[in-house]
């Protein structure tokens, strides 16, 4: 079992390029992605998905990843000899047209940046993507570590809380057999109230029958709440994903309780059915954290 929340980073640098890779999973429904990546890598985006869902079904999954240079790029200077030379034509034209002394010096083009261009090499994205891959499957092992850490405590409030339901069915049981020994009583004194007029009204008679077959009698949602027990034991010593089949199981374990409760009519009955369902909810807002 794994909590669907955690925090994992990792930390990586070769070859003159540092990455830095950042993955959080917070609780969702169905799985979800959201993706800060350098410029530049978009075209990676698909083989970054299938490397997060390789180790996370369901949550929304947050991933950061830097990309920067740990030493200078190479740049080259490029310039423009042929404008620089109609510069100065130009400008020695212009001197003597004026009657102007001097010949225009290296500073008159010095500042024009249609004449020089720092060109900089690109770096290469391939080689940093394979870097971020490395570094985001780190991070999403230390954020894995965090989640099952986090689910086996889950584990351990989930089996707590059903063995206190599973201790609890004996006693429905017993409660149960103990209400249709009472209802039972209660009809055979009323049958007697009945044969005691004349005649017997058996329109009524069988109204009484059908009351008392109708209420109290909960054996078969005790059947399936077992049922829905067990399947919670194999799910909680299942390895993956669990938690909407739990989900689904809660569901119906919530079902079955609250027939039982408004079947009841014994107060110590609908006491402990009380105490079921509150084990049960409880369950059921911690699954929404689980995978």
């Amino acid at each position: 079992m794994r909590s669907m929340t955690g925090f994992g980073r990792a930390f990586v640098e070769r070859g003159g390029i540092r990455i830095v890779a950042e993955v959080r999973s917070l609780n969702q429904r169905f799985f979800e992605l959201k993706l800060n990546l350098p410029r530049g890598w978009g075209e990676y985006e698909s083989e970054i998905r299938k490397t997060v869902q390789a180790g996370v079904a369901r949550g929304r999954v947050e991933i950061f990843i830097k990309s920067a240079a740990t030493k200078p790029s190479s740049a080259r200077l490029e310039i423009n000899e042929r404008l620089a030379n109609q510069y100065v034509a130009e400008l020695r034209r212009l001197g003597k047209r004026l009657n102007l002394n001097g010949n225009p010096g290296i500073e008159v083009i010095m500042n024009r940046p249609e004449i020089f261009h720092v060109i900089e090499e690109e770096n290469d994205v391939g080689a940093a993507v394979r870097l971020g891959l490395t570094a985001l499957k780190s991070a999403l092992r230390a954020l894995d570590t965090e989640r099952v850490r986090e689910g086996k405590s889950l584990r351990q409030d989930f089996g707590d809380r059903v063995r206190r339901i599973h201790a609890a069915v004996p006693r429905i049981q017993r409660l149960a057999e103990q209400t249709r020994a009472e209802i039972l009583a209660n009809f055979q004194s009323r049958i007697r109230e009945l044969l005691s007029t004349a005649p017997v009204n058996e329109k009524r008679l069988y109204e009484e029958a059908s009351i008392v077959s109708q209420h109290g009698d909960i054996s078969e949602e005790i059947t399936r709440l077992q049922a829905h027990l067990d399947g919670l034991d194999s799910l909680l010593d299942r390895k993956g994903p669990v938690g909407k089949s739990i989900e689904f199981l809660l569901q119906e374990i919530n079902r079955e309780v609250n027939t039982m409760g408004s079947k009841s009519q014994n107060a110590a009955l609908s006491q402990l059915t009380v105490e079921v369902k509150a084990e049960a909810e409880k369950m059921r807002e911690q699954v929404q954290n689980v995978e």
